[in-house]
């Protein structure tokens, strides 16, 4: 048995017809015909069964073929590997991300991975919601996704990357601006609003907004869509995630929830378990769990991420 046998007995079985396969596998079909019947012999079972013209894999063969699609995706990841020492690191990577975290932690990310690898790599970034970018996760198109986490997605794995806390957001010439906390019992007093139901935030915030007997009108989708609507209509009060202390909003003024959970959101790098990946896509996501620094699954804070990567943000001490 050679490797050559193993990656014609994945091209056969792939395409299930020889004379097809022979012509992808630049051999001749009598020359792959001998070269299966010989792996059949070493292996002493039979790969293949004959429908017609074409052929099928055996019980046997469905089961070697897990096997060899396995391990020779590795080999060919470190081939891969192997050619990036020598020449950099190339090729494309599909990334979808929530609106979110393309100001600061993804571009710096992004930026950081370029360093370390070169700039033979193509980011083609996707903007979604969670249940967006976790759907081109399932469909095959996107590798990567920066998003939410929805437990019933199956085969999908979430590494915490950073996290958001829940506040309110004002006009600076709001009665809340000059407040540096409010509770949820309080805003029953003031006009509310917040996300729209398509976006994953909405969700996360409905047993809040049970709890405490809040109805907000549903207004908008993202953070900085909130912020222009409080500037412009003073008297309404935004409940919406942290996500714009590293960026000045003229007129927008962001005050603490007091009894809202600490840390009240996180964003994780989520990506296909079994899917296969190219050595580029990998190399990313190890660089990316290592950038966010947060072993055993321990999920940092965005008031971290800034403070490590000297992020001037209003609120604390960035030195």
């Amino acid at each position: 048995m050679n490797l050559s046998q193993l990656y014609y007995f994945r091209k056969l079985a792939e395409l299930e017809h020889y004379g097809k396969a022979s012509e992808e596998l630049f051999i001749t079909q009598p020359s792959l015909s001998n070269s299966i019947g010989n792996l059949e012999k070493d292996l002493g079972v039979p790969l293949f069964e004959r429908v017609g013209r074409n052929v099928r894999l055996t019980s046997y063969g469905a089961e070697f073929n897990e096997h060899v699609c396995i391990a020779l995706s590795e080999i060919d990841k470190a081939v891969d590997l192997m050619k990036l020492y020598s020449s950099g690191l190339s090729g494309q990577i599909r990334i979808g991300a929530v609106i979110s975290i393309q100001r600061n932690f993804l571009p710096l990310l992004l930026s950081s991975f370029r360093k370390e690898f070169g700039d033979n790599i193509d980011f083609d970034i996707h903007q979604g919601t969670t249940y967006d970018c976790l759907k081109g996760l399932v469909d095959g198109k996107l590798d990567i996704a920066f998003c939410g986490m929805v437990l019933d997605e199956r085969d999908i794995v979430y590494e915490p990357m950073i996290t958001q806390n829940l506040v309110v957001g004002v006009s600076e010439n709001h009665e809340l601006a000059k407040r540096k906390s409010v509770t949820l019992e309080e805003l029953k007093d003031y006009s509310l609003m917040s996300y729209r139901k398509e976006s994953f935030a909405s969700t996360l915030l409905e047993g809040i907004f049970r709890r405490a007997d809040l109805n907000p009108k549903q207004a908008f989708n993202d953070e900085i869509s909130a912020a222009s609507l409080v500037v412009s209509e003073t008297d309404m009060v935004a409940i919406m995630l942290e996500t714009l202390d590293d960026i000045q909003t003229r007129g927008f003024v962001s005050v603490a929830i007091e009894d809202a959970p600490k840390p009240f959101h996180t964003i994780y790098m989520a990506y296909k378990e079994k899917a296969f990946r190219s050595c580029v896509t990998d190399q990313l996501i190890e660089f990316a769990d290592k950038f966010a620094q947060f072993p055993s699954g321990k999920v940092g804070s965005l008031e971290d991420y800034y403070k490590r990567e000297k992020i001037p943000c209003a609120g604390f001490d960035s030195k």
